[in-house]
Formats: C-alpha cells, sequence, structure tokens
C-alpha cells in the first residue's frame, strides 16, 4: 500500500502488528503534545523503545511524515480494534491543553484525510461524535469515520482544539470529495525556504540553550533530560505565554511581551501566565524574573538573561541539582526536574516517559550519540583558553564622568572588570 503522495519525508517505525486484519474504515487524528516536525516525531516512532506509532505525522509547518505503511496497524489508539480499522495521524500542538494546531497543520490535516478517502474509495467522511453509536456504526462502502483516542483511554487527545472541530474535519473533507474541481488544493509539502527559516530559528535556540549548560559542565545526559522539560513546558520558546491566557488576556507572546517590557501591561507579576523557558507562574517567581531582566536592562524575553536566573534558581532545588551534576541518564534527570523543579499537575508514568522521549532527541542531535556537539563547544573552550591573549571591549564613550562612571558600575555588577580612562 505504501504513503499517500502527499508524504514529504519517511522514516520508519518497527512498532506496529504487521498486516492489518480489517479493511480501513476509520480515521484517527491524534495530538503529538508537541510542536514537533514531522521528523522530530518521526525520529521518536523509530526507536524500538518507544512502543507507540501512527501510519503518519503532520509537522508543525504542516508538512506530512510518513512512519507505518498503511496496509500494517499502527500503536496508536489504545485500542488493536480500532488501529486494525484506521489510518492513524499525529498532528503538532502546543504541549498543554488545549493542545492547539497551527492552521497549516489543518490544512494538511484536511489535505490528508481528503487524499485518504479519494484512494479508498470512499466519498464521505462522518463525524457521529458519541462513542458508542460510532463503534456499531457500519459504515457504507464510500463513507469512512472519524474516531479519537480518549475514548479508548484515559486521555485528553486529541486535545479539545482539534475535537471541537472534528465536525468540521468532517465537513470540509466531505465537501472536497464531493467536488473535487471545485477546492483549492496544497499537495505540496509547505515552502522550503520557510521551512528552512523555521527550522534555522530553532536549531539557534536549541544550541544557545545547549551550549549555555555545557559551559556549567552539565553532560549530555544532564543537559538533554532539562531541555526536554523546558520543551514541554515553552516549545523552547522565551516568549512563550501560557496558551490559555491568550485567549484570556486577548494578547499573543509577541504582544504580551511588549506590552511588559513597555509598562502597558502591569499585571505580570500576579497574573498566574505561565511565562518564557521554564513557564513561571508562580507571582515570586515571576516578580524575580522580572526584576533580574531589569537587573541586566534586557527583554523579559531575553534568552541569555533567562538561561542565567534559570540557572540561579536551580542552585535552590537541591534534589534537581543533584540528577543534573549526576547526568546518570536522561529519563533520570528528566524526572527530577519534572517531580521536584517544574512539578506540573501531572506527573504520570505517561508525562515522564514523553519528556524523557523529547529530551533523547536533544542528546542524539547535540550529544555524546549524535552530531558531538558537547566536543565542538568543548574543543572551542580549550582553543580559546591556550590562544594566550586578551582581546578588550570598550563599552561606550561619554562626556559626562557620572554616566562612565554609571555604566562601569552596571558593568561591574555584571561580574565584568570595568576601568574609566580619561583621554
Amino acid at each position: 500500500m505504501g504513503f499517500s503522495k502527499l508524504t514529504s519525508c519517511t522514516v520508519y517505525s518497527p512498532n506496529h502488528s504487521g498486516q492489518r486484519t480489517y479493511k480501513v474504515t476509520r480515521i484517527t487524528p491524534h495530538c503529538m503534545v508537541g510542536q514537533m516536525t514531522a521528523q522530530e516525531c518521526g525520529n521518536l516512532f523509530a526507536k524500538a523503545s518507544y512502543e507507540a506509532s501512527s501510519n503518519y505525522g503532520i509537522g508543525k509547518i504542516g508538512e506530512i511524515g510518513g512512519y507505518v505503511d498503511e496496509k500494517y496497524r499502527s500503536w496508536c489508539s489504545s485500542s488493536a480494534d480500532n488501529d486494525n480499522r484506521a489510518i492513524t495521524i499525529e498532528c503538532a500542538s502546543d504541549t498543554k491543553h488545549p493542545y492547539a494546531m497551527n492552521m497549516v497543520v489543518w490544512d494538511s490535516l484536511v489535505n490528508l484525510c481528503a487524499d485518504i478517502c479519494e484512494r479508498y474509495g470512499k466519498k464521505k467522511l462522518l463525524w457521529l461524535k458519541d462513542k458508542s453509536r460510532t463503534l456499531a456504526y457500519q459504515p457504507a462502502e464510500d463513507e469512512m469515520v472519524l474516531t479519537v483516542h480518549r475514548w479508548f483511554a484515559a486521555k485528553a487527545c486529541p486535545g479539545d482544539w482539534l475535537y471541537e472541530r472534528m465536525g468540521r474535519l468532517a465537513e470540509e473533507v466531505t465537501k472536497r470529495l464531493k467536488d473535487p474541481a471545485g477546492a483549492e488544493r496544497e499537495e505540496e509539502h509547505p515552502n522550503t525556504a520557510a521551512a528552512a527559516m523555521i527550522n534555522n530559528e530553532e536549531a539557534d535556540r536549541e544550541k544557545q540553550i545547549w551550549s549555555f549548560f555545557a559551559g556549567k559542565g552539565l553532560n549530555a545526559n544532564a543537559i538533554a533530560g532539562l531541555m526536554g522539560n523546558l520543551y514541554a513546558e515553552s516549545a523552547l520558546r522565551p516568549n512563550n505565554l501560557q496558551n490559555s491566557f491568550e485567549h484570556r488576556l486577548g494578547m499573543t507572546d509577541k504582544g504580551y511581551t511588549t506590552a511588559v517590557n513597555t509598562g502597558t501591561y502591569t499585571g505580570f507579576v500576579n497574573d498566574g501566565a505561565g511565562y518564557g523557558l521554564a513557564q513561571w507562574t508562580w507571582h515570586t517567581r515571576k516578580k524575580a524574573l522580572l526584576d533580574y531582566a531589569k537587573e541586566k536592562g534586557t527583554s523579559i524575553d531575553d534568552m541569555q538573561m533567562q538561561l542565567e536566573f534559570l540557572w540561579k534558581e536551580l542552585q535552590g532545588y537541591k534534589v534537581s541539582m543533584e540528577a543534573l551534576k549526576a547526568g546518570k541518564s536522561v529519563q533520570a534527570v528528566s524526572d527530577a526536574i519534572l517531580t521536584d523543579f517544574e512539578k506540573p499537575a501531572d506527573q504520570s508514568a505517561e508525562v515522564k516517559s514523553r519528556r524523557a522521549a523529547f529530551g533523547r532527541v536533544y542528546r542524539d542531535k547535540y550529544g555524546e550519540n549524535g552530531a558531538d556537539y558537547s566536543k565542538a563547544i568543548a574543543k572551542e573552550k580549550k582553543t580559546e583558553a591556550n590562544t594566550g591573549k586578551l582581546f578588550r571591549v570598550q563599552i561606550g564613550a561619554f562626556s559626562s564622568k557620572e554616566n562612565a562612571e554609571a555604566m562601569a558600575a552596571k558593568a561591574r555588577k555584571a561580574g565584568f572588570k570595568a576601568i574609566i580612562k580619561e583621554e
């Protein structure tokens, strides 16, 4: 059978049960619980130890990945019966309720569902809403039915954002099937230049975070375990505003950040909204973050400032620091950060497994099992240390001695040696 022609990358997963025992009559969309690319999702499923998979994955910029051939049953819905009958599709989403998805992901989901229906000779995609009614329903030869993961396990999947749009998904796909010539289609993966730009920005953030903690002497397991948690909290975006507060406050990540920086929004400390890399939420921690940004003279979303603040904060968490210094395994570090530092409401075994899996992606990418990024950093530091040269940096020139002294004092407070030279 193979994969849809819409697929732009293929990462074969060993996690499947072989040939289906029923014909395909269902489509089951899921949420990834992470703004991952199709490749990153595929990399997780490619590991036998992950013990999960899907037929397809839609990345955060709308690209479609193929993981388990359509003729095989994936391990996706906590139901062998459903997975035997369904094409399963993981969709990039936010990490927290309501697990919102980018509209490019939605568009690709519509395209992929329509393509699946067409290839299986279906003219209608149905959403019957009720679990019992759906599972008892015998689809006609030209009908495909939508199902959801939450019907088969105590899970939020596919998240309320997509669940509330299942009826719309069925309508849009059915409309396209009835009038394919009149519907606009996007059958190619997103513009490669735009995709490269987004991926480069993310890679820069990842490298900055990895480099920072490598500079603190942490090993690859420690850094990866910490980064997996930060990814689950904020997708490594230092301006990330908790999703539920975007609607409540009527602000985007950028708008909220700008309003805090300019002082037009004064509720930052006490609004209860998670913000930044670690999704700082408690008022005392947000006040400390805001004060630190002011002390450093940076924007509240400055990456370097947040990393310094995070490291400073971690010193007060004994369990986390012991795990970070030991760096025994990604799982051990990830669990410690989750339960001792982040402390989300859900600390289940599934959450622990998912966060550690995120971390392993970074270890494989930048650590001892991947591009040896840690060794490159160490080599760079050694080169810098062995040059035997000093490079002086001048901050500025002032006509007022008072202004010069103020700047020198600020530099000293930041940990730099500063002198004033009169010319």
